[in-house]
């Protein structure tokens, strides 16, 4: 479904305080330290809306960084599955492509009912950029920076107004209840978008293409020297996974508070760190740096692709951001296609 509305800017304080009063409303806000982080509302017009695209993933919202399961004694179980109704705003393109493909992963042959849960009662309202970062490459992926389906809701600011497409039943819910808050956008509307994805896509600094990546992987022209390279910048710090919103490696672990009770929880992991899915008798199965280098980069270029048709990366360059090794993805893929094994 596909339902086009336009929403004055006067009326977005009024519409978002009354969906808060059905539902936890989350959007940009500055943190503690002056950042800008997606955390609960408690001042509509606190909310951040010109805020760089690089703010932390709302990945954390539907699988937690740490996240307790259920709790067990001696009496029986307790399930701690979450199903709080939310209301995520502000979040952009490549974050709702990542969670498209979360959905998959999570929902998919083998369905985690955590997630299932938080993601049945979450709508999303994502802005398109009119300004992208100098480390996104979303508009080589398709992930962006404005989507054509996928999403909820997605804003394109226009000025003094927003150009409302309301893509999925979750979002014409929270419309329709307040049509009388919208109207009927005209032709001079959607021009005016059209433009704005013009002067987007040519703001763009990076131009990658990581299908030239995976097709220079699946050539078997890239010797392991080129991955014992990138394996000798990475300082194992975690960073590129904690911060990808497509990362989906966990540990489960029981804790126990008592000699008849205790809780089930999962935690984010990460398959760049030698302890990653360590076996009984101190068994590695990837002990060497480079096999997981090489897993990492693997898997978002060549099994997802291979699993859900889409790579494992979105182009938010968070990755580029964050690394202090400079092995990022958009970096690696460049040199991949270059040839070059150089730093």
């Amino acid at each position: 479904m596909k339902k086009d509305m336009i929403l004055e800017k006067s009326n977005l304080s009024y519409w978002l305080r009354q969906l808060r009063k059905e539902m936890l409303l989350i959007g940009p806000m500055h943190g503690e330290n002056g950042d800008i982080v997606l955390k609960t509302v408690e001042n509509i017009h606190e909310i951040v809306l010109d805020c760089p695209a690089l703010i932390p993933s709302p990945k954390e919202f539907l699988f937690p960084q740490k996240e307790e399961m259920f709790g067990f004694s001696t009496e029986g179980t307790k399930n701690y599955r979450n199903s709080k109704r939310r209301l995520i705003f502000g979040v952009r393109s490549c974050d709702v492509s990542a969670i498209g493909l979360l959905d998959r992963f999570y929902g998919g042959k083998f369905i985690d009912d955590y997630y299932t849960a938080r993601r049945e009662n979450t709508v999303f309202i994502s802005v398109g950029c009119n300004k992208p970062d100098p480390t996104c490459f979303c508009n080589g992926l398709g992930t962006g920076p404005f989507l054509s389906s996928g999403f909820d809701i997605q804003f394109s600011d226009l000025g003094d107004r927003y150009l409302v497409e309301i893509g999925s039943e979750h979002g014409l819910s929270i419309v329709k209840k307040f049509s009388h808050l919208f109207s009927k956008p005209q032709k001079s509307d959607y021009d005016d978008q059209y433009e704005a994805i013009l002067s987007s896509h040519a703001m763009f600094e990076k131009r990658i293409n990581l299908e030239n990546a995976r097709q220079k992987i699946l050539s078997g022209s890239v010797e392991d020297s080129f991955w014992a390279g990138v394996a000798e910048r990475c300082f194992e710090c975690g960073g590129c996974v904690y911060e990808c919103p497509l990362c989906t490696c966990f540990n489960v672990i029981d804790r126990k508070y008592s000699a008849i009770e205790g809780v089930r929880l999962r935690n984010w992991d990460t398959c760049m760190f030698r302890g990653f899915t360590k076996m009984a008798v101190n068994v590695w199965p990837a002990e060497k740096k480079i096999m997981r280098t090489k897993r990492w980069y693997f898997h978002k270029l060549l099994y997802y692709p291979e699993q859900f048709g889409r790579f494992g990366c979105v182009g938010c360059g968070r990755c580029t951001i964050t690394c202090p090794g400079r092995i990022d993805m958009a970096t690696i893929a460049y040199r991949l296609k270059v040839g070059n094994n150089e730093d």
